[in-house]
C-alpha cells in the first residue's frame, strides 16, 4: 500500500468514496534524520498500512494539515500511541474524541524543524490549511488548496471535477477559491512556497508533480501573485 517517493519519503494511497464521487487520496510519510516518522493526513483505512509504516520507523508525529483532513486521526492515534497529534486550532472542536497535543501554525515544530518548513495559508478560515516543505527532497505537500486529478474512470467524478474547474489541471478548485476570504493572505503563503523552490509537489488528491513544482505553483496562482 505504501509508495516510495524519495529516499526518506513515502505515501499511503487509496480512494475516498463519497456520495456520488471517488477521490484519490494520499497520506505522506517523512522519515526524519533521527529515524522518527511524521505521518501526515492519515487515511481512514490507515490500519491496512500499519505494519508497513512500523517497518519504516517509530511514528513520532501524526499531523492533520487542515480542518478537513482528520478522518484517519483516531485510528492512527490508537495504532501509534507514542506519537503526538497535531492539527490546526479549532480542530479539537470537530474532533473532541482525539487528544490533539500540538497546534499547527506558521512556525515549524521543533520535532521536525531541522528538515521541514511550513506555512499557514491565511485567508481561508474554513480550511486553515498548513503547507509543508521537506527541504532534503525539495518536496512541497499540499492538501485541499490544490488538486491535480488528471484522469478518472468514474464518470460522476470526472463531471464533478470538471464543473469544479479542477479536472486535468493543477491548481485550486472552484470550491477552494470560494473559501478564500482574503486573497492577499493566500497569495502571501503561496509566495513563501514558491520561494522554497520546490521541485516535487505532493498533493492529497491527484497526481504527484515530480519536476517543475515551483513553475507549476506560479502558473496556478499567477493572478494572485
Amino acid at each position: 500500500m505504501l509508495r516510495q517517493l524519495d529516499q526518506a519519503l513515502w505515501a499511503a494511497e487509496d480512494t475516498l468514496k463519497l456520495p456520488g464521487v471517488r477521490f484519490p487520496v494520499r497520506s505522506p510519510i517523512v522519515r526524519l534524520g533521527d529515524g522518527g516518522l511524521v505521518l501526515f493526513s492519515p487515511l481512514p483505512g490507515v490500519e491496512q498500512a500499519a505494519d508497513e509504516i512500523r517497518a519504516l520507523g517509530e511514528v513520532r508525529a501524526i499531523v492533520a494539515p487542515n480542518l478537513m483532513h482528520h478522518l484517519g486521526l483516531a485510528p492512527a492515534a490508537r495504532l501509534f500511541p507514542g506519537a503526538r497529534v497535531y492539527g490546526p486550532r479549532g480542530l479539537e472542536k470537530k474532533r473532541p474524541d482525539v487528544a490533539i497535543t500540538g497546534a499547527l501554525d506558521g512556525a515549524p515544530d521543533p520535532l521536525w524543524s531541522a528538515e521541514i518548513d511550513q506555512v499557514a495559508v491565511g485567508g481561508m478560515p474554513r480550511l486553515d490549511e498548513v503547507a509543508f516543505f521537506h527541504r532534503p527532497s525539495k518536496t512541497l505537500f499540499l492538501w485541499d488548496l490544490c488538486f491535480h486529478i488528471t484522469q478518472s474512470e468514474h464518470l460522476p467524478t470526472r463531471l464533478f471535477m470538471r464543473l469544479n474547474g479542477a479536472y486535468g489541471r493543477f491548481g485550486p478548485s472552484r470550491i477552494a477559491r470560494s473559501m478564500m476570504r482574503d486573497r492577499a493572505a493566500v497569495g502571501a503563503a503561496v509566495k513563501q512556497m514558491i520561494a522554497w523552490g520546490p521541485e516535487r509537489v505532493v498533493v492529497a488528491h491527484g497526481d504527484v508533480i515530480e519536476r517543475g513544482g515551483q513553475a507549476a505553483l506560479q502558473g496556478a496562482f499567477e493572478r494572485m501573485l
